[in-house]
Protein backbone atom coordinates (compact mmCIF):
# COMPACT_ATOMS: atom_id res chain seq x y z
CA UNK A 1 0.00 0.00 0.00
CA UNK A 2 1.67 3.32 -0.80
CA UNK A 3 1.37 6.55 1.31
CA UNK A 4 -1.29 8.23 -0.76
CA UNK A 5 -3.66 5.16 -0.41
CA UNK A 6 -3.29 5.18 3.35
CA UNK A 7 -4.29 8.67 3.66
CA UNK A 8 -7.10 8.53 1.41
CA UNK A 9 -8.13 5.67 3.38
CA UNK A 10 -7.42 7.59 6.75
CA UNK A 11 -9.35 10.71 5.03
CA UNK A 12 -12.52 7.88 4.20
CA UNK A 13 -12.31 6.21 7.61
CA UNK A 14 -12.71 9.41 9.56
CA UNK A 15 -15.74 10.79 8.60
CA UNK A 16 -17.63 7.35 7.66
CA UNK A 17 -16.70 6.37 11.58
CA UNK A 18 -18.28 10.01 12.73
CA UNK A 19 -20.76 9.42 10.56
CA UNK A 20 -21.63 5.38 11.49
CA UNK A 21 -21.08 6.58 15.33
CA UNK A 22 -24.30 9.14 14.89
CA UNK A 23 -26.15 6.59 13.08
CA UNK A 24 -26.01 4.63 15.54
CA UNK A 25 -26.05 7.48 18.67
CA UNK A 26 -29.19 8.63 16.50
CA UNK A 27 -31.01 4.75 16.23
CA UNK A 28 -30.53 5.01 20.02
CA UNK A 29 -31.61 8.32 20.78
CA UNK A 30 -34.62 7.16 18.42
CA UNK A 31 -35.48 4.13 20.55
CA UNK A 32 -34.90 5.39 23.76
CA UNK A 33 -37.63 7.88 23.10
CA UNK A 34 -40.07 5.80 21.76
CA UNK A 35 -39.69 3.54 24.96
CA UNK A 36 -40.75 6.45 27.07
CA UNK A 37 -43.03 7.51 24.60
CA UNK A 38 -44.05 3.70 25.62
CA UNK A 39 -43.30 4.01 29.06
CA UNK A 40 -45.32 7.24 29.14
CA UNK A 41 -48.46 5.75 27.52
CA UNK A 42 -48.28 2.53 29.51
CA UNK A 43 -48.54 4.71 32.59
CA UNK A 44 -51.10 6.61 31.33
CA UNK A 45 -52.99 3.58 30.52
CA UNK A 46 -52.80 1.98 33.81
CA UNK A 47 -53.95 5.04 35.24
CA UNK A 48 -56.76 5.34 33.76
CA UNK A 49 -57.48 1.61 34.34
CA UNK A 50 -56.85 2.63 38.22
CA UNK A 51 -59.42 5.17 38.09
CA UNK A 52 -61.74 2.70 35.84
CA UNK A 53 -61.39 0.42 38.17
CA UNK A 54 -61.94 2.47 41.23
CA UNK A 55 -65.41 4.14 39.54
CA UNK A 56 -66.50 0.80 39.00
CA UNK A 57 -65.67 -0.39 42.83
CA UNK A 58 -67.74 2.88 43.65
CA UNK A 59 -70.52 2.43 42.08
CA UNK A 60 -70.62 -1.47 42.94
CA UNK A 61 -70.91 -0.48 46.52
CA UNK A 62 -73.34 2.38 45.72
CA UNK A 63 -75.29 0.05 43.84
CA UNK A 64 -75.34 -3.03 46.81
CA UNK A 65 -76.23 -0.45 49.39
CA UNK A 66 -79.23 1.22 47.68
CA UNK A 67 -80.05 -2.57 46.92
CA UNK A 68 -80.24 -3.36 50.75
CA UNK A 69 -82.02 -0.67 51.40
CA UNK A 70 -84.45 -2.04 48.97
CA UNK A 71 -84.32 -5.42 50.35
CA UNK A 72 -85.26 -3.63 53.78
CA UNK A 73 -87.99 -1.70 52.48
CA UNK A 74 -89.22 -4.86 50.80
CA UNK A 75 -89.72 -6.90 54.01
CA UNK A 76 -91.47 -3.96 55.88
CA UNK A 77 -93.64 -3.35 52.63
CA UNK A 78 -93.90 -7.55 53.48
CA UNK A 79 -95.05 -7.02 57.07
CA UNK A 80 -97.54 -4.42 56.34
CA UNK A 81 -98.97 -6.36 53.39
CA UNK A 82 -99.10 -9.17 56.54
CA UNK A 83 -100.67 -7.25 59.07
CA UNK A 84 -103.38 -5.86 56.50
CA UNK A 85 -103.94 -9.32 55.06
CA UNK A 86 -104.61 -10.54 58.58
CA UNK A 87 -107.41 -7.25 59.30
CA UNK A 88 -109.11 -7.53 55.93
CA UNK A 89 -109.64 -11.42 57.03
CA UNK A 90 -110.99 -10.09 59.96
CA UNK A 91 -112.91 -7.20 58.70
CA UNK A 92 -114.84 -9.92 55.98
CA UNK A 93 -115.34 -12.31 59.20
CA UNK A 94 -117.24 -9.57 60.90
CA UNK A 95 -119.18 -8.71 58.15
CA UNK A 96 -119.81 -12.27 57.38
CA UNK A 97 -121.03 -13.18 60.94
CA UNK A 98 -124.74 -13.23 61.82
CA UNK A 99 -125.40 -9.97 63.84
CA UNK A 100 -127.25 -10.73 66.90
CA UNK A 101 -130.45 -11.96 66.68
CA UNK A 102 -130.42 -12.31 63.21
CA UNK A 103 -131.40 -15.67 61.78
CA UNK A 104 -128.88 -16.26 58.38
CA UNK A 105 -130.84 -16.58 55.34
CA UNK A 106 -131.19 -19.53 53.24
CA UNK A 107 -129.44 -19.34 49.85
CA UNK A 108 -131.51 -20.25 46.93
CA UNK A 109 -134.90 -18.98 48.19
Amino acid sequence: MTPEWLTALAAFLGPATGILTGVVAARRAVRSARLSSDQQALTALHTGYQALLTDRATYTRDVLAELAAVKTELAALRQENARLLLEVGALRAQLNRPLHGEIPSQQGE
